[in-house]
């Protein structure tokens, strides 16, 4: 990666440490031997589009990389993201970027109105049963996960079994992916690694 990527936007990467600028630039490194990857304005991509005034409210996107398969001409888009943290200073909550994270997001052929799928656990059953958007999805092959939707028919169209595979054998268990129309968005709640963005990367781009 150019070390004068920064002067693409000083403004994009002023929230970052040093240590922080280097793991982003292994990163783009890394991902450049398998994509064709390009730093774009945020405004280009379809962030605007999936987001609303509520949504991650805890993240703001500071890079949006535009990533190509250069075999089958499939894209996404992948954002580094800071999460914000809360401080309390003289009686007064502030913010500060706590960690930073790599999430993507993807256009689907057709609008899929909302999906929301993870790992089964305990909390998210709970939850799930005063949800106004509880579908009743019942697949064998699915069973580990639990689907959310604004409807029934859609969310099964969507799982085909291409999809149904590829979030199967994602290798961790804490991803979040939500659908709104023809959106998908994907990513870790975890601090940015080389991994984490190798296996997120090819979850989209597979996907």
């Amino acid at each position: 990666m150019d070390l004068d990527y920064r002067k693409y936007d000083m403004t994009k990467f002023s929230a970052f440490t040093e240590q922080d600028e280097k793991l982003i630039t292994e990163v783009y490194d890394q991902l450049s031997l398998d994509y064709d990857i390009s730093v774009i304005d945020i405004e280009d991509s379809p962030y605007e589009q999936f987001s609303s005034h509520d949504m991650y409210p805890l993240f703001i996107p500071q890079i949006c990389y535009l990533v190509k398969d250069r075999n089958n001409n499939g894209s996404f888009y992948l954002f580094v993201v800071s999460k914000v943290g809360i401080t309390s200073r003289g009686g007064r909550l502030g913010r500060k970027f706590d960690t930073i994270q790599l999430w993507g997001l993807k256009k689907l052929e057709e609008d899929f109105g909302y999906i929301s799928i993870n790992k089964k656990r305990l909390m998210d059953k709970i939850a799930g049963i005063f949800s106004s958007f509880n579908i009743n999805f019942k697949d064998h092959d699915f069973k580990d996960f639990y689907v959310l939707g604004s409807d029934q028919y859609k969310a099964i169209n969507f799982l085909n079994q291409k999809r149904k595979e590829t979030i199967k054998v994602f290798p961790n268990e804490n991803f979040k992916l939500e659908v709104r129309n023809n959106i998908l968005s994907f990513g870790l709640p975890e601090i940015l690694t080389i991994g984490n963005s190798e296996i997120i990367s090819k979850f989209l781009n597979d996907l």
